[in-house]
């Protein structure tokens, strides 16, 4: 059974100043939807917004609390009660789980999983009170697939997952559905920073369309599904990590090495 979102209702858009999540915000405000755009980089909102009247950008740290529910209710007073959100904010900070420091594992936890948790609070109730809505979480498959070097992104990612999992179990009957989706690397900005800054981390093989990600978004959200597994074969990682996680993390860990040896020297872009 189809259960399409209608396109012009007033959604939100975090991580909406770069990557995919101003994809989204402009793809959305292309669409007719009124879109309230948040980040915390103030010019690449400025940016995203400039040549779309549909899109109001606002600046927030989705770790505060109070800050979040504020810029939900302002950005309300402008373009009436939010029914859809979609959630890309995000950091990856890279580095061994043993070594890397203790405020970066604590800031990682609280823009991604906290973040989450404070969009969620400040916009599903109403969803709930008017027996309708969308919430959806743009995650990782590093968070069923963890891998050492970004240990402290997987486990945000992995608490997220949960989150996505167990809220959409309390949402049930409500009217209101939740998507949890999980890309393989997206190319974006971000990935594109890594790959000039830790190439023994990240390889030079392409990221998915931040496109292809909407687009498994919205299939979901279609279809009444939880999950969407974006990216070729991702499903069936998934899959394979439920039935044997240990044994695929090392023949992924060992996939990542091969792909290493064979970098030409100054390689990753």
């Amino acid at each position: 059974m189809t259960r399409h979102m209608p396109a012009s209702v007033p959604t939100l858009v975090t991580g909406a100043a770069s990557g995919t999540g101003r994809h989204i915000a402009a793809v959305l405000a292309t669409r007719g939807a009124p879109v309230a755009a948040v980040d915390l980089d103030a010019v690449g909102l400025a940016e995203a917004s400039a040549d779309s009247p549909s899109i109001t950008p606002w600046v927030c740290d989705l770790s505060d609390e109070a800050g979040v529910h504020d810029t939900v209710k302002r950005a309300e007073e402008q373009i009436g009660p939010i029914q859809r959100v979609i959630h890309c904010a995000g950091i990856a900070p890279i580095g061994r789980l043993l070594t890397v420091p203790t405020a970066d594992i604590e800031r990682v936890m609280s823009v991604n999983y906290l973040g989450t948790v404070h969009v969620a609070r400040a916009t599903v109730p109403s969803m709930i009170d008017s027996g309708r809505g969308a919430f959806t979480v743009i995650a990782s498959i590093a968070g069923w697939i963890p891998m050492a070097d970004i240990g402290a992104y997987s486990a945000s990612k992995a608490a997220v997952i949960s989150f996505c999992e167990a809220l959409a179990a309390e949402c049930r009957r409500t009217g209101v559905r939740i998507v949890c989706v999980c890309p393989a690397a997206v190319e974006t900005p971000m990935l594109k920073a890594l790959r000039r800054s830790r190439p023994d981390i990240v390889n030079d093989n392409p990221g998915i369309p931040p496109a292809a990600v909407l687009a498994a978004a919205e299939r979901a959200l279609d279809k009444g599904k939880l999950y969407a597994f974006p990216g070729r074969g991702n499903t069936t990682l998934w899959r394979a990590r439920r039935l044997a996680p240990l044994a695929l993390s090392g023949v992924l860990e060992a996939a990542v090495k091969r792909q290493r040896t064979r970098r030409p020297p100054g390689g990753g872009g």
